[in-house]
């Protein structure tokens, strides 16, 4: 077994992704001993809602997005994708239909609040000097890479409601798949690196049908639980 298959997470911190733990120090009485720097937790994604203050500009453009995401899901929900058009949403979320793209690709995506994923570079230097499991890991990196919605309730509504949009989601986790795999793939070989990320994103997928979560590091907690229960199911 590898030393990175052998290290364990502190359960007591199973609630978001792994933080520092303390490092071995050399003694006098053991020369072997050396210290081992253990990377920085992965950063988690700041929703609109608990982001820190930023600049005005920044401010404003979470705000549009925000109302453009918030009228698409009230109009899709009532309506049906097929009866809302782009200038309807930007109607009622009181933005220009020029600026509709700048946010998102299709109505669909504003109205579950999707954007195209890409990991962020921070979490991605993160994933490849971490020394944790490989799948504990995955669980981190995609809930610092998955936008949550400010309107978790009404989305899960709304694929409740309008099932055809559940089609979207797929789509759009199929995407996530390939931009994960290219940052997992700096830690395992592609077979491994496919495998794990299918179960995550798997369970990903199941985390959204039960819970309403309220953070990225809620997100990675649920994630490993499922994962756990999956393992269960075929022990």
């Amino acid at each position: 077994m590898t030393d990175r298959a052998a290290r364990t997470t502190d359960p007591s911190d199973a609630g978001g992704p792994p933080g520092p733990h303390p490092t071995a120090t050399a003694t006098a009485t053991d020369p072997q001993e050396h210290t081992v720097p253990t990377p920085a937790a992965p950063p988690v994604l700041e929703t609109p809602d608990t982001a820190a203050p930023c600049t005005l500009r920044e401010r404003k453009k979470q705000q549009t997005r925000q109302a453009l995401h918030g009228a698409a899901l009230t109009l899709v929900t009532a309506n049906g994708l097929d009866g809302v058009t782009v200038e309807q949403i930007c109607a009622d979320a009181d933005v220009s239909p020029r600026t509709f793209f700048n946010y998102f690709s299709s109505k669909a995506h504003a109205a579950l609040g999707l954007d195209s994923v890409e990991v962020p570079e921070a979490a991605a230097t993160w994933f490849s000097d971490a020394q944790g499991g490989l799948v504990d890991d995955v669980c981190s990196l995609v809930a610092a890479t998955v936008p949550l919605s400010q309107d978790r309730r009404r989305t899960k509504e709304l694929l409740v409601l309008r099932p055809e949009m559940s089609a979207m989601v797929m789509r759009w986790m199929a995407e996530s798949r390939q931009s994960l795999l290219s940052v997992v793939g700096t830690r395992a070989d592609e077979q491994t690196a496919r495998t794990a990320v299918t179960l995550v994103m798997s369970a990903l997928s199941e985390v959204a049908h039960r819970d309403t979560v309220t953070s990225n590091a809620e997100l990675a907690e649920r994630l490993r639980a499922v994962v756990r229960e999956m393992v269960a199911l075929v022990s």
